[in-house]
């Protein structure tokens, strides 16, 4: 009897046994498996190193640094985690930007709530692995290392450097994150050239034993795949000088932000372009968003007299008008309906000659022009000049902007000497770029060239002809126009007699919803030296200067100050 109760035991034992491992093998096997991947195994990302951008002498303007993550694997202390959260604390605080600032009583504080913050971390319940800690510095790595504390660890990794701090932040744009935590390329270069700069990312499993320590016998095959460096069109030393004196600039003149743009007719390249107000790459969330935006690029804004170059440019090559032609109807105020349309100082010269009437910034004889020319043919040479349409760059929100679509008497008539029509500034520097570069429309650009270090090769960009705007002749025509224009218009008391230039100054209303903005205006000039043959356009911008409503007042002298800088730069 007692033998039967025995074997019925161990007959039962057995059956729980095999019903046990049936459960944990069969039907809970991937629940199981899962938890143990968690337990013994790490997911290790292997990435390579993001493309860097350089300028056009080959100097690092974007790179990369090599920071580290603080890690800790608990399974291996021999120390307390609140001695080791003190020790980590004093060491990794000096790494916060607020500390080196703070006072001594600060810094204690600092360094009490980072103890806390890693002793929360470091006795959390069944993790074998324990970030700490993101961005640490090489000298607090080496601090660290040489406490010698049991379960702490680094990881590699690479951020965004900036050696040249914000210069051309609004070229370059910044790298932020996705919603699954990788970097991103966003605004600027970083942005329109995401997937040439990304780096390949590979996933792969690090096995640990029971303690948590990595198995040696893991094989480990990490494959990584450097993105593809950048070279701009861009001169450090020309965009050094646009934004030191463009900043000085808005000081002086009291205005509210303002842009410059470098640019070279022959080829489309930006040789440098600032805009104000900016932001740092680095530490790009301490800014509003709105200064990401390039507003060289998408800020619209009506050009003002700066735009009579292209009224000017499509009558002379429309056969329209001469430099010598004379207008019969500038000794007056223009009527349109109940509009009247006055020159910028009520001023009025009877017989005007067409090179005068650019000189005097005469808007009555642009009038003229676009009339005898009419609103068709304005229309075509407008859009041949790239108005309203994209530039095909390669930064990010580039795109074609509004172009009006009516177009009757008096909005013909204002368009012809820039109210009532918008532009981006880029937009008109790629216009009056193709007028100093005998009628020739260049894609603007930013590169220059791309390297591919999986194949070792270097891509160049060429220049783009994107067409014939007007002829070489009609170009050469009003190039002497607008040397004349600058030696004898409004601003010629600002004139240099070290560069020869040809140019055109521009005052334009400031637009807002229903109308303009009262006692509130936008200047500019633009211009090129020399007169053919161009080295280098620019164009300076200013918004709403306090000093003086005026561009020969403002933008003008600011412009010069700048082109012979450039000059002495390119020149010597």
């Amino acid at each position: 009897m007692r033998g039967k109760v025995v074997i019925s035991l161990i007959f039962a034992c057995s059956f729980s046994i095999i019903a046990r491992l049936f459960f944990l093998q069969v039907i809970s096997a991937n629940e199981l498996t899962k938890q143990a991947n968690k337990q013994y195994g790490q997911q290790i990302k292997s990435v390579g190193s993001r493309g860097s951008l350089y300028f056009s002498d080959g100097s690092l303007l974007v790179g990369n640094q090599t920071v580290y993550r603080l890690f800790a694997e608990p399974a291996l202390f021999t120390q307390s985690p609140e001695e080791i959260a003190e020790i980590l604390a004093s060491l990794v605080s000096t790494d916060l930007e607020r500390y080196e600032t703070a006072s001594a009583s600060a810094q204690s504080e600092i360094q009490r709530d980072l103890a806390t913050e890693f002793i929360h971390k470091l006795t959390a319940e069944n993790k074998s692995w324990i970030g700490l800690k993101e961005r640490v510095s090489e000298a607090t790595k080496q601090a660290i290392e040489r406490k010698q504390i049991a379960g702490i660890g680094f990881d590699d990794y690479e951020v965004r450097y900036y050696p040249e701090a914000s210069m051309a932040a609004q070229l370059t744009g910044f790298i932020g994150k996705t919603e699954v935590g990788e970097d991103i390329g966003y605004f600027g270069i970083e942005g329109a050239l995401e997937k040439e700069l990304q780096p390949q990312r590979v996933q792969n499993k690090i096995s640990r034993d029971a303690l948590g320590g990595k198995l040696l016998s893991d094989k480990q095959d990490f494959v990584s795949l450097n993105g593809r460096d950048i070279t701009t069109t861009l001169s450090r030393d020309i965009q050094r000088i646009l934004e030191r004196e463009l900043n000085d600039g808005i000081a002086r003149y009291g205005a509210i932000g303002g842009e410059a743009i470098a640019y070279e007719p022959s080829t489309g390249k930006i040789l440098g372009l600032a805009a104000s107000p900016t932001f740092s790459q680095e530490k790009f969330y301490q800014f509003p968003s709105e200064r990401y935006k390039n507003p060289s690029l998408t800020t619209l804004y009506e050009p003002g007299s700066t735009f009579k170059i292209l009224t000017v440019a499509a009558g002379i090559d429309s056969q329209t008008i001469t430099p010598e032609t004379t207008c019969d109807t500038c000794a007056k105020p223009r009527q349109f309906g109940t509009y009247t349309i006055r020159t910028w100082n009520d001023v009025y010269y009877p017989d005007i000659t067409m090179r005068e009437a650019l000189a005097k910034s005469d808007n009555t004889a642009m009038i003229f022009i676009n009339e005898k020319m009419g609103s068709e043919k304005f229309v075509e040479y407008l859009r041949k000049f790239g108005i309203g349409r994209e530039l095909g760059i390669d930064l990010q929100g580039d795109r074609g902007t509004p172009f009006p679509t009516s177009w009757r008497p008096v909005e013909t008539a204002t368009r012809s000497f820039g109210q009532g029509i918008t532009v981006s500034s880029l937009q008109l520097v790629r216009a009056v770029a193709a007028v100093a570069h005998d009628g020739k429309l260049m894609k603007p650009q930013i590169v220059s060239a791309v390297f591919d270090p999986a194949t070792g090769e270097s891509h160049q960009i060429a220049p783009i002809v994107e067409e014939q705007v007007i002829t070489p002749d009609s170009a050469r025509i009003l190039q002497d126009m607008l040397v004349y224009a600058a030696e004898h218009g409004e601003a010629q008391w600002t004139y240099s007699k070290k560069i020869p230039v040809a140019g055109k100054t521009g005052t334009s209303q400031v637009a807002e919803a229903g109308g303009y903005k009262e006692d509130a205006t936008i200047t500019s000039f633009i211009g090129f030296t020399p007169q053919h043959n161009a080295d280098f356009l620019l164009f300076v911008k200013l918004n709403e200067p306090s000093t003086s409503p005026w561009a020969a007042e403002t933008a003008a002298p600011l412009w010069f100050r700048i082109a012979e800088q450039i000059a002495l730069t390119l020149y010597n």
